[in-house]
Parts: structure tokens; sequence; C-alpha cells
């Protein structure tokens, strides 16, 4: 009998024993992780509380600050133009809501050199290699509404990974991931690998200005284009003419029937980005001798208005053209859905005036160069061939096609 109740007493403290221990492992891998995270931490900010930031690489560099009066981001290099606002969303929440996978223990210059995570400084800095400049990485800098730096961060090499995905024999090779260097208040950095890309955080301006497009190309209610007769100031000849007549489209000039598919190709290349930089300091004299005019059913009302700037384009072979366009929004001329409500026709109309006052921002009183083919796209009529040999009516003039409308 007290040799089994010493079994079960031994047996007791055996298992109290084991659960102590499992309990302090368990006390010391939480630590651990905690602790892990701690180090692993990078500076906390709230994209809320970023006002301007700088993203440089080498030579190149944008700045873009927030308009507090328009609630905007500007581009500073390109004259304050307005910068694509979900691109500057994705990339302060990117950065705010990145964690390191792991730090990585760094030794000297040549671990920042294989990283492309080589500082400004420490290029510019006496006796340094001169091919160290071949390894800067794009620089981002976040400021708040005083100036102070939220981060510093710089974007290195990308964490090279094979895909499952193969053309033919061949892996496809992707990135699944960035080294970074970032730095702390004293002036220290860490380098960390992140699971996050940053494709778009790019140091050249031109790609953070928000570029043209209709935003709703569908529902056009009318649209033409003109064109400037040669040595005339201010006339200008209707090259074709399509108007919506009982809810059909009709091709009023030149004669023939109406070819909807290359109507529509015209309001589908508009639907696209069709802008590729802002001409900052455009010259006075550029001639804007060709236009393209529509009104929606939405209200809105677009003019693009085209000039050569360069003859032929080295690169692309063809002529270069800036444009400008002008935004207008007539909330009278809103078409009421079928079976609307008057309230929620009245929401409706306010968001699209909130929209017009973005797209108004984005392009009015600025110059855009133009992506190529675009002008030939929408000067070419939208007519078929012309089934009889009847006889082509004369042109009318701009004002004249006013009258029409």
């Amino acid at each position: 009998m007290k040799k089994r109740r010493a079994l079960i007493t031994v047996l007791f403290l055996a298992a109290v024993t084991a659960l102590a221990v499992v309990s302090e492992l368990r006390l010391r891998r939480e630590s651990a992780s905690d602790s892990a995270s701690a180090r692993l931490a990078l500076p906390e900010f709230r994209p809320e509380d970023v006002r301007s930031f700088e993203i440089s690489w080498r030579t190149q560099k944008s700045t873009l600050d927030f308009v507090q009066d328009g609630q905007y981001w500007a581009v500073k290099e390109r004259a304050g133009a307005q910068a694509a606002s979900a691109q500057v969303a994705d990339l302060l929440e990117g950065l705010a809501k990145a964690a390191p996978l792991k730090e990585l223990e760094i030794s000297g210059i040549d671990d920042y050199r294989d990283l492309n995570l080589v500082s400004p400084e420490e290029i510019a800095a006496p006796g340094a290699a001169a091919d160290l400049k071949n390894s800067e990485g794009i620089l981002a800098v976040l400021r708040d509404t005083n100036g102070a730096e939220l981060l510093r961060i710089m974007l290195g090499r990308g964490h090279t990974r094979l895909a499952a995905d193969r053309i033919g024999n061949l892996a496809v090779q992707g990135y699944d991931g960035r080294y970074i260097r970032v730095w702390y208040p004293d002036k220290s950095s860490r380098v960390f690998l992140i699971s996050r890309v940053f494709e778009k955080c790019v140091p050249n301006p031109r790609q953070w200005i928000e570029p043209l497009f209709l935003s709703k190309p569908e529902n056009p209610v009318y649209a033409r284009f003109q064109r400037k007769r040669p040595g005339a100031e201010t006339s200008s000849s209707v090259v074709w003419f399509v108007n919506t007549a009982k809810d059909k489209f009709e091709l009023l000039f030149p004669a023939g029937e109406l070819d909807m598919e290359a109507f529509s190709q015209k309001y589908a290349a508009l639907a696209a980005p069709f802008s590729v930089d802002l001409v900052n300091n455009p010259p006075k004299d550029l001639q804007f001798n060709d236009a393209f005019q529509t009104v929606m059913g939405d209200g809105f009302a677009y003019l693009l208005e085209f000039a050569k700037v360069e003859t032929v384009s080295e690169e692309t072979d063809a002529d270069v053209y800036a444009g400008r366009m002008t935004v207008s929004f007539d909330p009278e001329n809103v078409h009421r859905l079928i079976g609307e409500p008057d309230d929620a026709f009245e929401h409706r109309k306010k968001q699209l005036a909130a929209r017009a006052e973005y797209e108004k921002r984005t392009a009015n009183g600025r110059v855009f160069l133009l992506k190529t083919g675009l002008l030939e796209l929408l000067a070419q009529a939208p007519v078929r061939t012309l089934k009889t040999a009847a006889p082509r009516t004369a042109a009318p003039k701009a004002d004249d096609a006013e009258k029409e409308e």
C-alpha cells in the first residue's frame, strides 16, 4: 500500500514538473517571438500624417506635396500637376504596413553594394570607390506637416524566386520580396527583407502624374472632329460629326453609313491613359489646329486639342503631339436613369460634380504630351464605304455644326 502511494506521488510530481517545463518553454517562445517582433519592427507612421515625400535615385527625383485646400497631391517637378491619388495611397499604405521577414547582418560596404543599398552619403564620402553609384537604391523620405522625417527607407535589390509557371522548358523568374535599408533617429541603419516589391515607387516625375483619360467614356451624346483651315486663324471645318437621335447614333457628316466599331474604338482609346507626360512651360507659339469634342450623357463635356511639337520622333518614327483637354460639367445635362428616384438622382449628380472637380484639376490649363497614334485614330471618320456614288456633301463649318446640335 505504501509503495502504491509512493508511486502515485512520484507520478504526480513528474506531471507537475512536466507542466512547469512546458509552461516555461511556452513563455520563452512567446518572449522570444515578442523580442523578435520588436527587433524587426520598422518605424511606425500613419499614412494620413504624411504631408510630403521624396523619391530619388541618382539624378532623378520626384517631390510630392499634399495640397490641403484641394485635398490632393501635387508633383513639384511638374509645375504642381495633380498626382495619381491611387498610386500615392498605394505607396503610403504599403510602407505603413510593411513587415520585415528577417534582418540581415551587414559587415561592410560590400554587403550594401551587393544588395543595391548604398546611400548617397556613402557614394560621396572621401575615398569612396567610383563604382559605388551603380549600387544606389531608390530612396524614399516621408515627412509630416512640420517637415520632420517619419520614415527614411531605401529600396534595394529584389528577392528572386522561381515561379511555378513555365514557358516551354524554362522556369519563369520573378520577385516575391525586396531588400530594404531603414534609417533611425540616431542615424543608424538596418537591412531587412520584406515581402513587398513596391514596383510603382519610382523617381521619374512623369510616372506620378495623373494621366489624361475619360473615366466614363460610355453613352456619348455627340462627337465631332474638326480641323483649322490652312491659313485661317479661327475658322475650322468639321472632318466628321456623329449625333444621337432617338437613342440611335447617326453620322451627320460625311455622307455614308456609320461604322459603329470604328466609332467605339475612339472611346476605347480615350478610356485608357493617353498622355505620357506634362509639358513644363509649353511654348507660347503652339498651334492647336485639330480638336476632338464630345458631350456625354452624364453631363460631362470634353474638348481635346492637338498641336504638333516635334515633326518626327527618333524613337517612334512618328509625329509627336501635345494636347490640352478642357473638362466641363453641367448637372442639367445629366440623364436620369430609368426608374431612378429623385433622391438617388440628386445624390448621383453630386457625385458627378465631385468627379468633375477632380478631372478639371487634372487637365484644365495644362499641356500634356500625348501617345502616338491618338490623333490619327480620332481624326479618321467612322464611315463605311459608300454603297452608291452619291455626291459628297460640303463640309460644314464648326459654327454650323454648333447650330445643328
